[in-house]
């Protein structure tokens, strides 16, 4: 059954409050019904079920004042009449919510017939007006011993008469079958015996004949049970209600308020929805006032003892604990937790928490307003309340711009100044404080992201000149927080001097506190402060502050600290490293290894790698291989296997530097093992930060091949390495260019060993028309590949031609054509400064020629 959400804003019809279907066509019902779609959908599916049946299935609609059950009969109803194929075999006949008139089962058939003359007034009028006769011919009887029996069987008639089974739709049933057993046990007999009849029903809670095999009504009905609301189901319902579109976000304190109850809901719709704290309280007033006698009345249902603690829990608003709600109803803990229990049980209190944590609240907020400005008559508080409610509710720049107003309005009402003025009173409650601190941290933020600097460091500022001086640690946090956060602003702005203040004001606040909370937000001033001196140049600045972090945190074991103590000797390491302190460098490595290397926590896990490869690095500096060496292989075997992008990374690099190492030594065979260990563990990674140490393991492992004279080797290679940069470039199409220009010159030689040249002259016609004018790294690679690609056996004239063939990238290419020409023993005019540098390239193609013909002559010798 397809969900309908109206798309009126401004809704004109009667929305019915406490009669749902009165006066109202079925197509209003359907409209309105918006919520409760599978409970409706459960009880067509029992009625479709007894059409073609010869006993009927009977159905029990449980949930307390105010659920929807009404709604969901009357909706019911609606279905059988406006569904051909329903309306051909049911006929509904919807008793009054309140049946007063119903002592016996007499009663019970007697008012059967007089609903069913009004359900046929429409549809057949004739044989309405039989049944009103009916009805007063039988009412007439009341004395008679047959009555009950008599008006049984006329209505047994009536549903012979229709050729239609009755849908008898009968609330309250616990007030009916509660107490009299006799009523409840012919009632049974006759929904066993008569298939024209099937009973809907509603009740209020579970009433004792349904749970007990020896009661009337045990398994007697399908039950169906009616939950608070959800967020969404408020929303619709809302929508439906009011014509105000709100997300599930916004919706969330008016069902907390309501506590998920429609009705409540729809009561709350009629009012405007205001966040200005004086329009809200005239309107919840008005509520108030138009709707007392529902309020009163919901109270009034309650037993003595239990109204009592229900009224504690409601006047405490919050939630509390069970001793704070027996010492607000005076009574003792132990039956104030047992009454609390039934509270529960019934849905009137909610639980929080497990334990001696748990505290209760009102499931339906809204009696707490009521209850308060019935007895207190105290505006104020309630503002205070309203405050701390919203506060709670509402987040970021939606709660920031309502205590905008909230300000703005203080000052126009004294009732909204004094409620404010409670809630931020130094001898109040310290929550309420730190409902307006979030408020403005949360203003902060928001105002951060949208790229307001200046009205988020306001909000920051009032934070820490509210609440600076507070002794409350939760109050605590939030200026440090604040403060935090007003340094990286004024960071991200260059405007350091006014960062370093920000974290020497938080430094200088909380430096000695104990509160973890606190201590995580003075390491990140000091991590923070050391890089803005970095920044600067300030470099014994710098270092002063990781030392002081170190110094002061060094030791802890929350994770909160210790992952800043490990950035700022990872960051010493490379500050002293940077200045030449080869020594300090390695010991701040030495040291983070040492303090968290055995830490399974993945954010010290990175800074251990990067500590491990930037010591093989420092040690490769020296001139250590062997010490380099063993440090790659270090963080390899440590980090190798994870699956954590922040330990892959380093762990590609190392492998990487690792063949960069073993190429420099001659070992070619460990260089390649090194290579081909890199693209097996990341060579299907689609992270960019892997994506080109891949890359260039590839091309130095098919560089590698090459020289060694692994010709096949290297051309599967050269292949993989554009395999996998073609995919690279589906995600990626600008940033491999580089790469596979680089690939095509692999090829190229390659292509050139397997003396296969006309291939390779075409490809190296391509690398010339990929090559990019004022590309440094590209002039660079042409002068070194270009020996090795004579050397292997291409033409001086043909890679000239290639060269020439775009002026621009012979302009650029200036010394490498000139080389190319003088060997070839053309006379070539050229201004001094090429003639130098083509002089050099000639000098390395020489160079190269010689060392192939000196290995030509060793494998001839062998």
């Amino acid at each position: 059954m397809p969900e309908k959400v109206p798309t009126n804003e401004t809704p004109s019809r009667t929305i019915r409050k406490f009669n749902p279907g009165t006066f109202q066509s079925d197509t209003e019902v359907v409209e309105q019904f918006v919520v409760r779609r599978r409970e409706l959908e459960l009880v067509l599916e029992v009625l479709r079920g007894n059409i073609n049946s010869p006993s009927c299935q009977h159905v029990l609609v449980i949930g307390p004042r105010g659920r929807g059950k009404t709604m969901l009969l009357a909706r019911v109803g609606a279905e059988i009449r406006l569904n051909s194929t329903l309306s051909r075999h049911l006929f509904p006949v919807r008793f009054t919510e309140e049946s007063q008139e119903i002592f016996t089962l007499a009663d019970f058939w007697i008012e059967a017939i007089f609903h069913l003359a009004i359900a046929s007034a429409k549809s057949n009028p004739k044989f309405s007006q039989e049944l009103r006769a009916t009805h007063s011919a039988l009412a007439a009887r009341w004395s008679d011993t047959n009555i009950e029996e008599s008006a049984r069987a006329a209505v047994l008639a009536a549903a012979d008469r229709l050729g239609r089974k009755l849908v008898l739709m009968v609330e309250n049933l616990q007030a009916l079958c509660g107490e009299d057993d006799d009523f409840s046990w012919k009632l049974r007999q006759t929904l066993q015996s008569d298939p024209q009849i099937m009973l809907l029903g509603t009740a209020t809670s579970r009433f004792k004949g349904l749970d007990d095999a020896r009661q009337p009504f045990f398994e007697q009905f399908r039950i169906v049970d009616l939950e608070p609301l959800d967020n969404d189901s408020c929303r619709r319902l809302w929508i439906m209600a009011s014509g105000d579109r709100q997300t599930n976000r916004e919706i969330k304190p008016l069902q907390i308020l309501t506590g998920g109850n429609p009705r409540l809901l729809i009561i709350v719709a009629t009012f405007s929805r205001h966040r200005s704290l004086r329009h809200l309280l005239e309107d919840l007033v008005a509520l108030i006032d138009e709707n007392t006698d529902y309020f009163r009345n919901h109270l009034e249902g309650f037993p003595k003892t239990e109204r009592r603690v229900y009224l504690a829990v409601i006047d405490l608003w919050q939630p509390s604990s069970a001793r704070e709600i027996a010492t607000r109803s005076r009574m003792g803990i132990r039956k104030v937790s047992a009454l609390i229990g039934r509270l529960v049980k019934r849905g009137a209190v909610l639980v929080e928490g497990t334990g001696k944590k748990r505290k209760y609240a009102a499931a339906e907020r809204l009696y707490s307003i009521y209850y308060k400005l019935r007895r207190e008559r105290d505006e104020a508080d309630l503002v205070r309340n309203l405050i701390r409610f919203m506060a709670v509710f509402y987040r970021g720049e939606e709660l920031a711009n309502m205590a905008c107003g909230w300000r703005i309005e203080a000052e126009k009402s004294s009732v909204i100044r004094e409620g404010i003025e409670r809630a931020l009173a130094a001898d109040g409650i310290p929550d309420l404080q730190m409902d307006v601190a979030k408020v403005l941290f949360g203003k902060g933020v928001t105002h951060g992201r949208r790229g307001e600097p200046e009205v988020e460091l306001a909000a920051y500022d009032e934070l820490a000149g509210r609440f600076g001086d507070s002794d409350f640690s939760g109050l605590q946090v939030q200026v440090a927080k604040a403060l935090l956060n007003r340094g990286i602003t004024h960071g991200r702005r260059g405007e350091t001097e006014a960062e370093l203040a920000a974290y020497g004001e938080l430094v200088g606040r909380f430096g000695d506190s104990e509160l973890p909370e606190l201590q995580a937000r003075v390491a990140g001033a000091l991590l923070n402060r050391g890089v803005a001196h970095d920044r600067k140049g300030e470099t014994e600045a710098e270092l002063a502050a990781y030392d002081e972090l170190v110094g002061r945190f060094g030791d802890s074991e929350l994770p909160d600290l210790q992952v800043p103590v490990a950035k700022a000797l990872l960051n010493r390491g490379i500050t002293r490293g940077r200045r030449g302190e080869a020594e300090a460098e390695l010991a701040a490595y030495g040291e983070l290894v040492r303090r968290f290397g055995d830490s399974e926590l993945p954010e010290l896990q990175a800074r251990v790698a990067g500590a491990l490869l930037n010591t093989g690095v420092a040690h490769g500096r020296r001139g250590e291989a062997e010490v380099e060496l063993a440090a790659y292989g270090e963080l390899v075997g440590r980090f190798g296997d994870s699956e954590l992008p922040d330990l892959q990374v380093p762990v590609a690099r190392a492998l990487f530097n690792m063949g960069v190492m073993h190429s420099r030594r001659g070992e070619a065979e460990a260089e390649l093992a090194a290579y081909g260990e890199l693209v097996g563990r990341f060579g299907d990674s689609e992270l960019p930060d892997l994506q080109v140490p891949v890359a260039r393991a590839l091309l130095n492992k098919g560089d590698r091949q090459a020289m060694i004279g692994h010709a096949r080797e290297a051309m599967r290679t050269s292949q993989e390495l554009d395999r996998r940069l073609a995919a690279t470039t589906k995600s990626e199409p600008d940033g491999t260019s580089l790469w596979r220009w680089r690939a095509r010159l692999l090829r190229t030689h390659v292509l050139f060993l397997q003396e296969e040249h006309p291939a390779a002259l075409d490809a190296f016609q391509s690398v010339c028309a990929m090559f990019i004018v004022g590309n440094e790294t590209m002039v660079s690679e042409m002068l070194r590949r270009v020996p090795i690609l004579i050397a292997a056996g291409a033409s001086k004239n043909g890679l000239i031609q290639a060269l020439s063939a775009n002026s621009n990238t012979a302009a650029a290419l200036a010394p490498l054509v000139v080389a190319l020409r003088l060997l070839a023993g053309e006379s070539v005019r050229a201004s001094e400064e090429v003639r130098q540098v083509a002089d050099d390239v000639r000098d390395d193609i020489e160079e190269a020629l010689r060392g192939v013909a000196a290995q030509a002559a060793r494998k001839g010798d062998g």
